[in-house]
Order: structure tokens, then C-alpha cells, then sequence
């Protein structure tokens, strides 16, 4: 009997084994191309959320260091000077890349499919099984992004700055709230056991999805081996506990940063409040149709640059966004592989003159309130369609960005995904929906500002809003309009287009903020990214 129990045993190990294995290999998602270059891409499901508190950076670093730290033997590593030699002759895509999100990391490559064997045996797989992670790399890629934060991002990308602090304020307090690089004393404190641990508690196959350009079944399983030992050489680091990823907290009345930078040469303008909404609801698309009128991304067909800069030639451009967008100052469309199961609406009015920006945070908040007040009429419904559909052309533009919607579509448990439903999603949407959605998510009570200018006006600007002072915009003057001197006394000669635009400067100018001085807080650029915490 008991030997009958042991055979019995036996067999059901036997035929638990081949799922108990392939439970151990990530998944893989295909897109069916015929180009000969092979796109693939490997997402780790753990961003700068995974940080430690105290440790803000580590997932950057770990990504990092997996392509710079080496691999293989480490009495005879492949340095990353010796990746650079292999990968040269297979072209520059074949040397990885890493983007480190909040939820994700995600490393890419590009290579010729005749090369893929080759490169799966002396690249993909030591890289990521193999890792070395070595000390010297972590000190030198440590050193390189604390001079990225200390220098760039606080003192010489104003734009970016401001993206960037809103985005941590409007997560203040939560996993998301730092900067995906990390804090300046998070960075600190990375040693390389905690990037080994990191390593070891989540890279693993389990955790990770593959998305490549074909549909190649040898391909297809080349990469699920390949990467099914992933993790396997973590030694004996500890596993990290696994860090909540809680909701931002709602926005109660409006609240202003104002961020004072030595000798800024114009104001940047940023608001925002947290939205339930991603791409995976149904009330996403009506949204986004809306959003496409409202402030469409570098693109002149959008109200805001209308009227802010179109009619009044104010700055570059202005736009709004349901959705986070990375690096928006460097993309004309949203990149892949940057999801978010927590977005908000915001909104960036691009630099413009200090004299102008307390008018021009008026005008934002005038427009948006107009269009919950209001909502969009059919034909604006129909026109942003049409600009929507317009806009699928590049979002579907190549291999690359079809790639990167399906790893983001794994994400959201789009089925079908996010480009395979856009074009019919945009066609089912009515005027009604779009309205319904504006006043459903989209207001203007509860909203957080930043405000990136110079020093030595941040005073005066938190005086000017706290006491609802009118902001006049351009003068008649400025937008080169005639005038005629009669008795004395300066006419403007206004042409009839031009009255209404003067007449809504003046709403603009009156409208009142009402923002309490308890509720404004101004900071000095060098104290951004410190630490995880917006400081005060």
C-alpha cells in the first residue's frame, strides 16, 4: 500500500512538473511584423513604486546596473565596454535600454532576425541571468544621476522641473512621489546588496512580459528560455518586502508651489488634480475626446494653444493630458511602457514672460472652469474626432510604439488592446458622453498649481494671488494695434476681430483665484528631490 502511494506520488510530480515550469517563464506577447529587424522588449513588473522608503532609486539603479554592471564570469566579466564591441556589428538598437517607470521597468532592443540566436546566447540571456552588478558601476551611475538631479533637473530644464514637481506633489506621500531616478539621499543609501535584493525579489520570470515584432514560434520560445532563469544567480541577498502603491490624496481647495530658480528667464505653469480614470475604463474615451479639444499635445488644433498662443502669441504652445506623459518636453506623441494604474488631469502652459504668468494662471483655470460650465457642443464633439483619429496615425506609426502598447496593454487588461479598439472606441463616441464625462471628472475647485520662476519674484507672486489682485495680460501696445492721439488723449483703434480677445482679457484679468496665503508655499529650486516628501 504504501509503495502503491509512493508511485502514485510519483506520477502526480511528474505531471506537475511541466506547469510547475512553465509557470516559471515569463509571457510573451507578439506582434506580427515582416521587417527584418527583431523588436523586443522585456518588461519587469516593479518601477520606482518598489523603492524602499529611504532607498528612492534602487529600481532605477538595479535597471541600470543589469546593462552596466556586467555579466557572466566575474573573474572574466563582460563590462559594458565589451557589450558596446558585441552589440556594435548588429547596429545601435542592439545595445539594451532601460526606462524605469513607477509600475514597470522595461529594457529594449533591436536587432536583425538573422542575428537572434547569437545574440540570445552571448546577450539577452547571461545579461539577465548573469548579473554582475558591479560596485564600481553602481558609484559611477549613482554620481551621474545625482549630478542629473542636482544640476539638470533643478537649475536647467525649467519645463521639465515643474512636470516633474507636480507630479510628485500631486502623489505626495505615496510610493509614486519621487522622482523615477530616485532622491538625492535615497541614492545615497543604494549599496549594492540592496540592488541584489531588488534583483532577486523581483526579477523574476513570473514577473516578467516579452513583447516582440513576430510570431515566430522558434522565436517566440528562444525568448521564454532564454529568460526563464532569471533571478537564479541573486545568491543569498534578502527579499525586500513588497511597498504598498496607495491612491493619491484628494485635492481639498486650490494649493500653489511656487519654486523659485535663480535667474529664470520666464515663468512655467502647471496645474492638476487626481482623476479615477485610466485607459482600461469605459469613461476613458469620451474623456479623451474631450482632451483632444481642450489641449491636444503639441498641436496647434487644441483650445488652449488657440487661444493663448495662436491669438495672443504668449509662449510655445499650451496643453492638457488625462494620462501621465513621460518627458513631454522631448516627445511630439506619448512614449510606450510609462503605465499607471493612478493618473490626474493636468495641465502645462509653456514659459512665458513673468509680467504675464499671474494672468495666464487665471486664463487656465477661466478656460477649464468655461468648459465644465459649458461642455462641448456637437460640432467641437466631432471635429475633436476627427483630430483623434488623425492622431492614431502616429500612435500606430511604427513596430517600436506597437510593440510598447502591447506590454502597456498587459498592464491595463486591455482585451482587445488599446490601438486594436482606438478607431471604433473614437466612432461610438457621442456629445453626450463626452459632456457627461467632462462633468463627471474635470472641475476646477480642487486643483494644484506650480509655478516654476524666478527667485526674486516668488515673493511677490504668492502676494499678487493670495490677494486676488487683477493680472492684466498683453496692452494694446503689445499687440501691435494702431492708435490715434485726439485732444490730448491716446485712441486705440481696435478691428472688430480683435474686440472680442480684448474683452476676454478682462475676464481674464478680473477672474479671482481665491487662493488663501495658507494655501500657498514658495521653495527654493535646490530643495526639489531631496527626499521623497514635497518640501514645505
Amino acid at each position: 500500500m504504501v509503495n502503491m502511494q509512493r508511485r502514485v506520488l510519483l506520477v502526480l510530480l511528474a505531471l506537475a512538473l511541466p506547469f510547475a515550469l512553465a509557470a516559471q517563464q515569463p509571457k510573451v506577447v507578439t506582434v506580427d511584423s515582416s521587417s527584418p529587424l527583431l523588436k523586443v522588449k522585456v518588461t519587469v513588473k516593479a518601477g520606482s513604486a518598489a523603492d524602499p522608503a529611504g532607498q528612492e532609486g534602487l529600481a532605477y539603479m538595479t535597471g541600470r546596473l543589469l546593462l552596466e554592471g556586467g555579466y557572466g564570469d566575474p573573474k572574466k566579466p563582460v563590462t559594458k565596454e565589451q557589450l558596446a564591441e558585441i552589440t556594435r556589428p548588429w547596429g545601435e538598437g542592439a545595445y539594451p535600454q532601460v526606462l524605469v517607470g513607477k509600475e514597470t521597468s522595461t529594457f529594449s532592443v533591436t536587432i536583425p532576425r538573422e542575428v537572434f540566436t547569437d545574440y540570445v546566447a552571448r546577450v539577452l540571456r547571461p545579461l539577465f541571468t548573469e548579473p554582475l552588478f558591479a560596485s564600481t558601476e553602481l558609484d559611477r551611475v549613482r554620481k551621474e544621476t545625482l549630478e542629473e538631479i542636482r544640476s539638470a533637473l533643478r537649475f536647467q530644464r525649467i519645463e521639465l522641473l515643474g512636470l516633474l514637481a507636480l507630479d510628485n506633489d500631486i502623489h505626495n506621500g505615496t510610493s509614486y512621489a519621487h522622482l523615477t531616478e530616485g532622491t538625492v539621499r535615497g541614492l545615497e543609501q543604494v549599496k549594492p546588496e540592496a540592488v541584489r535584493s531588488f534583483y532577486r525579489t523581483w526579477y523574476r520570470p513570473e514577473n516578467l512580459t516579452v513583447a516582440v515584432s513576430t510570431q515566430d514560434a522558434v522565436i517566440v520560445n528562444g525568448l521564454r528560455e532564454a529568460l526563464a532563469g532569471v533571478g537564479q544567480r541573486a545568491g543569498d541577498a534578502a527579499a525586500l518586502s513588497p511597498r504598498a502603491v496607495e491612491a493619491p490624496a484628494l485635492v481639498a481647495g486650490r494649493h500653489v508651489t511656487i519654486i523659485g530658480l535663480p535667474k529664470a528667464i520666464a515663468t512655467g505653469l502647471h496645474a492638476g488634480f487626481p482623476i479615477p480614470v485610466t485607459r482600461a475604463d469605459p469613461d476613458f474615451w469620451p474623456l479623451y475626446v474631450a482632451n483632444v479639444w481642450f489641449g491636444t499635445h503639441r498641436d496647434s488644433f487644441s483650445h488652449l494653444y488657440q487661444v493663448i498662443r495662436e491669438e495672443r502669441g504668449y509662449n510655445y504652445g499650451d496643453y492638457s493630458y488625462i494620462e501621465y506623459f513621460e518627458a513631454r518636453p522631448m516627445y511630439m506623441f506619448p512614449p510606450t511602457n510609462s503605465p499607471r494604474r493612478y493618473q490626474y488631469f493636468s495641465i502645462w502652459i509653456r514659459t512665458v514672460s513673468h509680467d504675464h504668468a499671474h494672468h495666464l494662471m487665471k486664463a487656465l483655470t477661466w478656460e477649464l472652469e468655461n468648459v465644465v460650465r459649458n461642455g462641448l457642443t456637437p460640432e467641437q464633439v466631432e471635429a475633436a474626432k476627427n483630430m483623434a483619429r488623425v492622431l492614431y496615425l502616429s500612435l500606430a506609426e511604427n513596430v517600436d510604439r506597437l510593440v510598447g502598447y502591447k506590454l502597456d496593454d498587459e498592464f491595463y487588461g486591455l482585451t482587445p488592446g488599446y490601438l486594436d479598439q482606438y478607431l471604433a472606441r473614437i466612432d461610438a463616441v457621442t456629445p453626450e458622453a463626452v459632456n457627461a464625462a467632462i462633468r463627471k471628472y474635470l472641475q476646477t475647485e480642487n486643483l494644484r498649481y506650480v509655478v516654476v520662476t524666478d527667485q526674486s519674484v516668488a515673493d511677490k507672486r504668492a502676494d499678487d494671488i493670495a490677494n486676488n489682485r487683477s493680472a492684466s495680460g498683453k496692452t494694446p501696445k503689445q499687440y501691435q494695434l494702431d492708435s490715434e492721439q485726439r485732444e490730448g488723449v491716446q485712441y486705440w483703434l481696435v478691428p472688430e476681430g480683435r474686440l472680442k480677445t480684448l474683452q476676454q482679457d478682462a475676464v481674464w484679468e478680473a477672474y479671482r483665484l481665491d487662493i488663501p496665503r495658507s494655501n500657498i508655499r514658495i521653495i527654493k529650486a535646490e530643495q526639489m528631490f531631496e527626499t521623497a516628501a514635497m518640501p514645505q
